[in-house]
């Protein structure tokens, strides 16, 4: 008993990580689907047209129509045809558009951070008593000032 419960935990779960990743990979159509379903079930719920009716004028199973409404088929343009015809609409086809506009300027720019500021401790020693030292060039006078004078050569 308990090796079956084990068997059927961990297909279930195998089967979850395995939808999960495919709806990772798949996700931009996921949600073309999902819209493309929502303006069906819309359409479907305006004109009272049931699942099973749909599925009869489409010459397909009412399983594979399901399929379609929550989204989890991958809709071929011969589906979209099929749906199209047993309902008597026209469907759009879809439109390719750049991603890029051309026409409108640049609102804002992306940016990164390419150099981190890395702050230095300076540790030093900290007394309270007075400096008396002072630089020696400041404290020149008449009797120092031998040892700074230079020739011409010398500079």
């Amino acid at each position: 008993m308990e090796k079956n419960l084990n068997k059927v935990v961990t297909r279930t779960a195998t089967k979850w990580k395995e939808r999960a990743r495919r709806d990772r990979s798949n996700r931009r159509n996921i949600t073309r689907s999902q819209a493309f379903a929502l303006e069906l079930l819309d359409y479907m719920d305006l004109h009272e047209i049931k699942q099973i009716d749909l599925a009869n004028k489409m010459g397909v199973s009412a399983q594979q129509v399901n399929k379609i409404l929550r989204a989890k088929a991958n809709l071929t343009f011969e589906t979209i045809d099929k749906i199209s015809e047993a309902l008597g609409v026209y469907i759009t086809p879809p439109k390719i558009k750049s991603n890029k506009s051309t026409n409108s300027a640049i609102i804002h720019h992306s940016m990164q951070v390419v150099h981190k500021r890395k702050y230095k401790t300076i540790e030093e020693e900290l007394t309270s008593e007075r400096i008396t030292q002072r630089n020696p060039v400041l404290q020149t006078n008449m009797e120092n000032l031998d040892l700074y004078t230079y020739t011409a050569n010398q500079i």
